[in-house]
């Protein structure tokens, strides 16, 4: 990994400027503010650094690191140096200033300006529910392409988005950002968080990532730290599912993990819905079956299922109509018993005159 080279105003001293406590630290991520810190830690003593060193120190990953770098070069504080293969060989300070520029100032005029003309069968709902919006593909409206046209860090997003794909975003794929980025406001930090992760973890359809964007804006999550927040529940839920099947001593494989994300997220399942499929897949098979608790979730949520109290439900009406099949089948079977007797030569004439007397 090249070694990257720090360069900027020498202060003689580690030093943190008041404009970017003011300014910049109230809305970063914890992570971001960390590596910059850090960045400043090493140019004060002399030294270079390489981005596996800076993941080393920190813990995080190398991608968190280059992450980190690009939002800092977004907002103005780094200037980032590239080689041929597009890899960071220098690091260049820039000053902290404690005023928004002209530029800044002139961007947030024109917003305001959209905002004002936008139509309001146009204007983003202020919460947004994942699982009513599940089945459909959301985009930005005209006043917000325009916006979006002429946004560099948009444009940014979708580049690195494409990258993690392996392939340039289509208009569908970026309608999907851009109704992300633009009307629902998400930060691309964190949009970019979460394809890195959806990637990681095998899931490459803009439409999944979609549905997990609007989870997260439906729960609030706004930053890169409330989705790492949101990640380790995740994780959490995993192990519990691995316990009920009796499984807990070993983390989930790609496909379990898969056919989890569909029984929390596509189907917006909570996790008690869940173990309750799992503690009956258990007493029916005697065995795990992720396949087994899958078709029963399936059911469930083709039937409409959205509590326990609706399973409640479903069980009371499957009981009543056992009991009913079961009757069914009782008189079904009296009737039967009596057609099956064998017919005896009676003469109903002469019995009826002998008990007439």
């Amino acid at each position: 990994m090249t070694s990257i080279i720090l360069t900027g105003a020498d202060s003689g001293m580690t030093a943190v400027p008041n404009a970017f406590i003011d300014r910049y630290l109230p809305e970063a991520d914890g992570e971001y503010v960390k590596i910059y810190l850090l960045l400043r830690r090493f140019y004060s003593g002399g030294r270079e650094i390489t981005v596996p060193q800076l993941a080393d120190l920190l813990d995080d990953t190398e991608k968190d690191i280059l992450r980190a770098l690009r939002y800092w070069a977004k907002r103005g504080l780094l200037k980032l140096s590239l080689d041929q293969n597009k890899e960071i060989v220098g690091i260049c300070f820039l000053p902290v200033e404690a005023e928004s520029s002209a530029q800044e100032t002139a961007a947030a005029r024109i917003e305001a300006e959209l905002v004002k003309t936008e139509t309001p069968a146009k204007k983003a709902e202020p919460k947004t529910s994942a699982k009513a919006d599940s089945e459909k593909t959301h985009a930005p409206g005209a006043a917000m392409r325009r916006k979006l046209a002429a946004d560099e860090e948009f444009g940014q997003l979708v580049y690195i988005v494409g990258k993690y794909l392996g392939e340039p975003l289509k208009s569908t794929g970026s309608d999907i950002l851009g109704y992300l980025y633009g009307e629902l406001k998400m930060r691309s930090d964190l949009l970019e968080y979460l394809v890195e992760t959806c990637v990681d973890a095998g899931h490459r359809s803009l439409h999944y990532i979609e549905k997990i964007a609007l989870d997260w804006h439906e729960k609030g999550i706004t930053t890169v730290d409330q989705a790492r927040e949101q990640d380790a529940l995740c994780r959490r839920q995993y192990y519990q599912v691995l316990k009920a099947f009796g499984l807990g001593r070993r983390g989930p494989a790609p496909e379990e993990k898969k056919q989890m994300d569909i029984w929390f997220y596509d189907y917006g399942f909570t996790l008690e819905i869940v173990l309750e499929a799992c503690s009956r897949t258990i007493r029916a098979l005697h065995e795990p079956s992720f396949e087994y608790a899958g078709g029963i979730l399936a059911d469930w949520k083709k039937k409409g299922v959205r509590s326990r109290d609706d399973i409640d439900e479903l069980d009371a009406a499957f009981a009543r109509e056992k009991e009913a099949a079961k009757a069914r089948r009782k008189d079904n079977s009296r009737t039967n018993r009596f057609h099956n007797f064998d017919q005896v030569g009676y003469d109903y004439d002469a019995i009826v005159k002998e008990l007439n007397g």
